[in-house]
């Protein structure tokens, strides 16, 4: 085993639970799983919407033979029967992590984006294939998976930034605004945790007995390798406070139990990513083909 030929494969799975049971019971029963369609390619970061009794499920899609992310959408029905699919938004740089919020009947989608240096609020124009660029939540801010909340008369986003050793792995961010909206302010006290086992968010805060619970990664022995669970006991624009309260390991499915860095709510049911290490010389190949597809373009221009 060559740990340099590493490749992270991810897989999403729904949990036929409510978030608050699945966490007490972490039950292995009734998981539909999202395969990918061919090696080198994953699912991850699903976060979902129920409309029209379907359930909407987005996805950062990403193909080794490409290498930047894009947002696809499957649909199943109210029996977790899968009836559509969608490619739904890509960009120049690479998407991920395509966090949804419903506010006063309009449905947006914040996806990471932090590769741009920036990150933006898209409102579904024509749902669930149209989205529309409308704000960027902090002026040229890139927010590594920005999980919102609103809680106690306020909205809350819970992120992550990108720098050197391992910052996106190990410090926690909070800015917080009167409206989805409106003009956002970070909080005083950030980063609010710096710590490698309970800092990066890893899918959408929850209230549970009348406190934000918030799902972050565990990096401490690989990245996303697995949930913990923040109560957040103070949240004011001056003062922060949390405690971990549960963890979350990645053995819910066993050909992909090397890591778990997603937990979302969604109703009824609660969406799960896991992954599995591979391990094949085969990766080195289709890297090498990505680069030589970029470079060909070049050479022709000489």
């Amino acid at each position: 085993m060559n740990k340099n030929n590493k490749t992270d494969i991810w897989v999403v799975g729904i949990i036929n639970n409510k978030i608050s049971t699945f966490i007490k019971n972490k039950s292995k029963k009734d998981v539909v799983w999202i395969y990918p369609k061919k090696p080198y390619q994953f699912y991850a970061d699903p976060f979902g919407i129920w409309k029209d009794d379907k359930l909407y499920i987005f996805v950062e899609a990403l193909d080794y033979r490409i290498k930047k992310g894009e947002i696809d959408c499957f649909v199943f029905d109210k029996d977790l029967k899968r009836i559509d699919f969608h490619h739904v938004l890509s960009n120049k740089s690479h998407l991920s992590y395509p966090f949804i919020v419903q506010h006063k009947n309009k449905i947006y989608m914040i996806p990471e984006s932090s590769q741009s240096g920036k990150t933006f609020i898209y409102e579904a124009k024509n749902f669930p294939q149209k989205w529309e660029k409308i704000k960027e939540i902090m002026n040229n801010v890139p927010m590594i998976d920005p999980s919102l909340i609103k809680y106690q008369k306020r909205w809350w986003i819970f992120y992550s930034l990108p720098g050197p050793n391992g910052r996106a792995i190990k410090e926690l961010h909070v800015a917080f605004a009167d409206d989805l909206l409106s003009s956002w302010q970070e909080h005083p006290k950030n980063p609010v945790i710096v710590d490698i086992e309970n800092s990066r968010p890893g899918g959408t805060p929850f209230i549970n007995d009348n406190l934000i619970h918030l799902p972050v990664q565990n990096c401490k022995k690989t990245y996303g390798g697995e949930i913990n669970i923040l109560k957040i006991e103070k949240l004011t624009e001056h003062d922060f406070k949390a405690t971990s309260v549960r963890s979350i390991k990645p053995n819910l499915n066993k050909n992909y139990s090397d890591g778990l860095h997603t937990l979302s709510e969604c109703k009824s049911v609660t969406l799960i990513d896991c992954k599995n290490h591979n391990y094949s010389p085969k990766r080195k190949w289709i890297d090498w083909q990505r680069r030589l597809g970029r470079f060909i373009p070049f050479i022709l221009k000489i």
